[in-house]
């Protein structure tokens, strides 16, 4: 893993944190949850892609009250 991307997923786990409830919930998420507006990829999916500023964009949008 690259340093980027390795820096890209602690600033994805640290803005999911708040409301996964702890650090391995939060890794779950990020592993795991399928997300609607990416064609069901996981964040994981996305950051391997090269597109973690896309699912940091999802997730500003999300803290702002948006819609996924």
């Amino acid at each position: 893993m690259t340093q980027k991307r390795l820096r890209d997923v602690i600033e994805i786990i640290n803005h999911a944190l708040p409301w996964a409830g702890s650090v391995q919930q939060a890794f779950a998420w990020y592993r795991s949850q399928p997300l609607p507006s990416f064609g069901d990829l996981t964040a994981e999916d996305l950051v391997k892609e090269g597109r973690a500023e896309d699912v940091k964009a999802y997730l500003n949008r999300i803290g702002a009250g948006g819609y996924a």
